[in-house]
């Protein structure tokens, strides 16, 4: 357990240990699950039922928001992890028994439900447990940890080739292993951890005060959902071949997770706004180059490492950003409208990254992204934050 040695305090750990476990079964599942399952149903379906089912799971994903954060306040956030992983299990096996386009709609959307849940927790859970001096390295392990699993997802692919139920049963796996790193986790440890609790608190103060971190979120999500459902089309557009998409978006994955550190230690001492802000105008830049990239293999994978190393590291900076940007009492509403934004992104990203390239031929796809990332880079200049006790709840304000 001397992974976080230094940069965290040793009773933290071993919580912070599983909760990215947690959050790498997670991504590990949805690298392997949504293409597994769009991959079995591609013969059974049409292109527009199968795009449904993906959206299916993340609105399941947005259902789970509207509740998720109450369940958490009265069940801790511990028992929701629970739940939400032993939901995830089951619906997981579910499908390998299940054989239904309409059942795996049902499947998918309670799926998507179960990973709302664990994103809430474990975000929620890691923004209390994280310091202002160390907050940027510390984020970077729990961006390593869901990179990873990203990355590791797709590989495991092959494995469906052996049996069509093996690539369910490996993510059942991954969440089984995540539930008894939490089950074991004391419910005094989540208490030591957690902040007062308050009554209600408004979302409004919550964007006012938060409102960079919280539209990133939004952006990043539309730019992983148009990058992997829209890239393969992307490709036979202008005739490059699966392999360059696969090299390519293994770079990208490559670049994020090998500069999740430097920047998390350049955020640590120079400020997560400034490094969100350039790493931000650095996409905005190098997205709106792929296009013409496309004719040529080796410039077009190092301009997605390059892109990956700067832009999809900032999934976990935008975490810590918000937790230097609102008060402790109201980091779970604004956690809630983080994985609510993120959401938000996954469900539109691929369907108007496709028809940017309609409108606006292949290249449309990456001008959309690097037009949303030129939007956020204005409004984060633009933004002026507000005192931190706007964001606290009226009775706090009594008090004072």
């Amino acid at each position: 357990m001397r992974f976080a040695s230094g940069i965290m305090s040793p009773n933290h750990v071993r919580p912070f240990f599983a909760l990215i476990c947690a959050a790498m079964a997670v991504t590990f599942s949805q690298g392997l699950m949504i293409p597994w399952m769009a991959s079995v149903q591609g013969g059974h379906i049409s292109p527009l039922m199968n795009g449904l089912s993906t959206s299916d799971t993340y609105a399941g994903l947005l259902v789970a928001m509207v509740f998720v954060r109450r369940l958490a306040q009265r069940m801790g956030l511990r028992s929701l992890l629970v739940g939400a992983l032993t939901v995830g299990i089951l619906t997981i096996l579910a499908f390998a028994l299940v054989r239904s386009a309409h059942g795996w709609l049902l499947l998918r959307f309670l799926f998507g439900m179960s990973l709302g849940a664990v994103h809430y927790g474990t975000q929620s859970w890691i923004g209390r447990l994280t310091t202002q001096e160390h907050r940027g390295k510390q984020m970077a392990l729990y961006g390593l940890a869901t990179g990873i699993g990203f990355a590791l997802g797709p590989l495991f692919l092959p494995t469906g080739k052996l049996a069509a139920w093996l690539p369910f049963l490996l993510s059942a796996i991954t969440f089984a292993i995540s539930l008894v790193l939490v089950m074991r986790l004391s419910p005094a440890v989540e208490q030591k951890s957690t902040a007062p609790s308050v009554g209600f608190i408004r979302t409004g103060p919550i964007y006012k005060a938060a409102l960079p971190a919280l539209a990133f979120r939004m952006v990043f999500g539309f730019m992983e959902s148009a990058l992997n459902g829209d890239l393969p089309l992307f490709a036979q557009r202008v005739h490059m071949s699966l392999g360059v998409v696969s090299a390519s978006l293994a770079a990208f994955v490559i670049g994020s997770l090998l500069f999740q550190f430097p920047l998390g230690y350049l955020s640590d001492h120079l400020s997560r706004k400034v490094v969100l802000l350039g790493c931000s105008v650095v996409g905005v830049v190098l997205f709106a180059q792929l296009p013409a990239a496309a004719g040529r293999t080796a410039l077009f994978v190092t301009l997605c490492f390059v892109v990956g190393a700067f832009v999809d590291t900032l999934f976990s900076f935008s975490l810590g950003y918000l937790a230097d940007l609102v008060e402790p009492a109201s980091l779970p509403v604004a956690n809630q409208w983080a994985v609510t934004n993120l959401g938000v992104g996954l469900m539109v990203g691929s369907t108007v990254g496709g028809l940017t390239m309609t409108w606006f031929g292949p290249g449309g796809l990456f001008w959309t992204i690097s037009l949303l990332y030129l939007l956020h880079v204005g409004l984060s200049v633009a933004w002026k934050p507000p005192f931190k006790a706007t964001v606290l709840p009226q009775s706090t304000h009594q008090d004072m």
